[in-house]
């Protein structure tokens, strides 16, 4: 060790620098406070034994002014005194010294104290460069955190966000949100929202907002349909993300006119269709895996069309809020959550979001919390001003089934799409038509062909039975074929999709089939296939005894 000699006394030193060469230690020497002082940074000494009483600078105040300078860094300072009063040394420990040793020095117990405060010093030297490196990875992860947060805001892009047709509410759990919330004009006019929530939350769940992001933008930019939104995003997090990460997800898509929304949802609780008259109208199921589950061949696309009234708002939500738990261990849940939108207001957001701060009070939040409000009304914005190229030629696409193959094909509707012509006028359109012959094909094969009646599913158990019966009454299927032709006329009808389904069933009853055409769709239980159709078709007529339906679609309106 290096020991500083701290003494006014010459010979004190003397004696002191002999024990200390004995003890196989080197040394340095000041004959005063002051001194010592001057060189304790210079010299750098493992150890100081220090004199009470000297000239200029007694050791007392010696000692204060080298702990001040040491700051955290620690080097024992030993008191030498031949005062053994109680006073003296509790004003040596008072003003920083950390021993003492009473006069004339024992080599022996001199030597003891220096392996303990050596041991202690080496100790404090392993702590202080612990701290320096946990210090400097702190300053460094704030640095890194600062640069995510940049990267993750621009990524987010959310200024669609203040659209008048959108009300949100964001509240992360730290400092990086693992829910993400999504907005963007549609080129021909309409809008659409994404509400994301990743496994877990913090930085390493809103990774995935990244990939999210730029296909979301990218994909919207050109006006492309929710279908291919949906499964672009699906296969971009099943390639991106570890197999433990997925995002539950509702992805939308409201009209221009904003009475009329496209939903994909997959693992979010499920949403919800609020009235500002009459409260909660009806629950939007999710239908679906969360995003980066499934690989793309398995992937399922089909969408829910919600027909929209004056008053209207759809509310999707993550779970944060309504696993979030009060002071007393009570979870929020979804009664809760329903009650206070169920109540009337004017601002149910607002309501919503005071009633669980309230609940909250005074408990830490848990998960990430996101809430959106998509309400019915118009939109104005329309970024494009491209006009759609029109089809010159007239074209066709038939698909005919019989009842082996409708036995063995698990989404023929989906594989009759991949024959469509790939124009941007049809992309635009693609849900809206895929989601009119779906409605068509499985009307003309559950009551045409297999003769199922819609009123089973009045009651769960009846919904349930409808669909055994189903399963049932298709594998027993001998004989029926469905014929599903989509006909483009330009000649004729410039901006008219013609869709024709016929089946070789017996039919059914026209008139009731006619009756629900025309059905007011704001209900949004089942049976409201046909009523969906007729009110997003341009025509609907029956043939046949019902065995044909034919569907006029119009290509003009966005």
């Amino acid at each position: 060790m290096k020991v500083l000699i701290v003494d006014d006394q010459k010979t004190n030193r003397q004696i002191l620098a002999w024990i200390l060469e004995e003890l196989g230690h080197d040394y340095v020497e000041a004959e005063n406070g002051k001194v010592a002082v001057e060189m304790v940074l210079v010299e750098a000494p493992d150890i100081i034994l220090m004199d009470v009483i000297m000239p200029i600078m007694d050791g007392y105040e010696a000692t204060k002014e080298i702990k001040y300078l040491l700051g955290d860094q620690y080097i024992p300072v030993i008191f030498l005194t031949g005062l053994s009063d109680e006073k003296t040394l509790i004003k040596c420990l008072e003003s920083g010294g950390d021993d003492f040793l009473s006069k004339p020095v024992d080599e022996i117990v001199l030597q003891a104290k220096m392996k303990a405060h050596g041991r202690t010093r080496e100790l404090n030297e392993q702590v202080r460069k612990k701290n320096d490196e946990l210090v400097y990875l702190h300053h460094r992860l704030q640095e890194e955190h600062a640069m995510g947060e940049h990267v993750l805001t621009n990524a987010m892009n959310d200024g669609f966000l203040d659209s008048p047709n959108i009300s949100h509410f964001i509240s992360p759990a730290s400092l990086f949100n693992g829910d993400v919330l999504l907005a963007a004009p549609k080129p021909s006019g309409g809008i659409y929202v994404f509400l994301g929530d990743f496994t877990g939350h913090g930085l390493a769940a809103s990774i995935g907002a990244i990939p999210v992001s730029q296909a979301f933008y990218a994909m919207t930019a050109k006006d492309l349909p929710l279908t291919e939104i949906a499964s672009t995003i699906n296969g971009s997090l099943c390639r991106f993300l570890p197999d433990y990460m997925f995002c539950a997800a509702v992805l939308l898509e409201l009209n221009q006119a904003g009475d009329m929304a496209k939903i994909w949802s997959g693992g979010l609780p499920d949403g919800l269709v609020i009235n500002s008259d009459l409260g909660i109208k009806g629950e939007l199921v999710s239908q679906h895996m969360p995003l980066g589950v499934l690989e793309d061949d398995e992937f399922e696309d089909d969408l829910e069309l919600i027909k929209l009234a004056s008053g209207d708002s759809l509310f999707f939500y993550t779970d944060g809020i309504t696993e979030g738990v009060s002071d007393g261990g009570v979870m929020f849940g979804e009664e809760r959550l329903k009650a206070l939108l169920n109540a009337h207001s004017d601002n149910p957001l607002d309501q919503l979001i005071g009633g669980f701060h309230k609940f909250k009070v005074g408990t830490e939040q848990e998960d990430d919390v996101s809430v959106v409000q998509i309400k019915a009304l118009p939109s104005s914005v329309i970024t494009s001003n491209v006009e759609l190229e029109q089809d010159s030629l007239p074209w066709a696409v038939t698909m005919k089934l019989n009842s082996t193959e409708l036995k063995s094909l698990a989404d023929p509707v989906s594989q009759l799409f991949l024959m469509f012509p790939n124009n941007r006028k049809l992309k635009i359109h693609n849900d809206v038509i895929r989601s009119i012959v779906a409605e068509m094909f499985s009307n003309s094969l559950e009551h045409g062909l297999l003769g199922l009646d819609s009123a089973l599913k009045d009651t769960e158990d009846g919904f349930i039975e409808y669909y055994e019966q189903r399963e049932a009454r298709l594998a027993s299927l001998e004989n029926g074929e469905i014929l599903v032709k989509l006909e483009y006329r330009p000649a004729k009808n410039k901006n008219t999709l013609g869709i024709q389904i016929s089946d070789s069933g017996t039919g059914f009853d026209v008139k009731k089939a006619e009756a629900l055409i025309n059905e007011d769709t704001d209900d949004l239980s089942h049976g409201r296939g046909l009523a969906l159709i007729g009110s997003l078709a341009k025509n609907v007529s029956f043939s046949n005894n019902g065995s044909t339906i034919d569907v006029s679609y119009d290509l003009a309106g966005v």
